[in-house]
């Protein structure tokens, strides 16, 4: 069991304010997702809590330990993966797993193991034997995902890890994330709720310096419901009142088998015509953005 508790955790560069007096406690047993629009700050807090950075104020314990006083409390327990995996071109996907486990002080044999098995759930047995940089990015990322598992740690922390991937790939990851969830800690940070939709049992939505919601999906989901409506699209699809209104991010678009539809989130009916709609989590994350629903 693996517990992370992060505590009036402030980050400044100069004048600029990062965020500002984070509080959250996060728990192994279930996949949390860390969302928020690109520049939040999700990739800053994710450098401090896997000890790349230090905090300009507050602290982090990993059960119970100061990671500023003891790095390597985390170091030991934890596998990383940045948004830019680190990779030598020059070596074969088998090659740079071995390295990575050196340096993890794995032995050989164990080493072998990992990776054979590794490399296989991620569909890249074929290709062990093959260099780097001839891989494609998304092939890439998901040997850089393997050398984030070796070693079976039990902190897996995962920055946009679906960069790069094509749709099967993007499903053979959540399946393994919330796999290994089950029984280590794993924050995934994105912006892309589809990513964690399925699989997040907690999520953390940080944006403006603090974070706007901690708790479930499903608890998110019921504070949006009222907030989130569906009516027909206007013949005149392309007039410039429709496209006006397809332009606002809190509104999409729906194929429906009467025809298109628009689904808007709002505190009160767009038109007369709209009809009140079961949410979902990526339209109350959205709405809880845009201040329509109560952080």
């Amino acid at each position: 069991m693996m517990d992370l508790s992060i505590q009036n955790l402030s980050m400044s560069y100069g004048k600029a304010t990062i965020f500002s007096g984070l509080n959250a406690e996060l728990h192994s047993g279930g996949l949390i997702g860390l969302l928020g629009p690109n520049g939040a700050g999700k990739t800053t807090l994710l450098k401090i809590l896997t000890t790349l950075q230090k905090p300009t104020r507050g602290e982090v314990l990993v059960n119970g330990t100061s990671l500023l006083s003891h790095p390597k409390a985390m170091q030991k327990v934890l596998g990383y993966l940045p948004q830019q995996v680190p990779y030598f071109p020059n070596l074969t996907a088998m090659e740079y797993l071995n390295y990575v486990a050196g340096m993890k002080g794995m032995r050989p044999h164990q080493a072998l193991e990992q990776s054979q098995s590794l490399l296989e759930s991620l569909h890249l047995s074929d290709t062990a034997n093959k260099r780097l940089k001839e891989f494609s990015g998304g092939m890439r990322q998901r040997v850089g995902i393997a050398a984030t598992l070796l070693n079976d740690p039990q902190i897996i922390i995962a920055d946009e890890p679906s960069t790069g991937l094509d749709p099967e790939e993007r499903v053979t990851l959540r399946n393994l994330l919330a796999e290994l969830a089950n029984d280590h800690l794993v924050l995934l940070s994105t912006h892309i709720v589809s990513d964690i939709e399925a699989i997040a049992g907690q999520i953390l939505v940080l944006q403006s310096g603090h974070f706007l919601y901690q708790g479930t999906p499903g608890e998110l989901i019921k504070r949006s419901v009222g907030d989130v409506w569906e009516y027909p699209i206007s013949a005149d699809w392309t007039s410039p009142v429709i496209v006006k209104q397809l332009n606002q991010p809190t509104t999409s678009l729906i194929q429906r088998p009467d025809g298109i539809r628009i689904r808007e989130i709002s505190k009160r009916p767009p038109l007369p015509q709209a009809q009140s709609v079961t949410p979902n989590l990526e339209e109350a994350y959205l709405g809880l953005l845009k201040g329509v629903i109560q952080s």
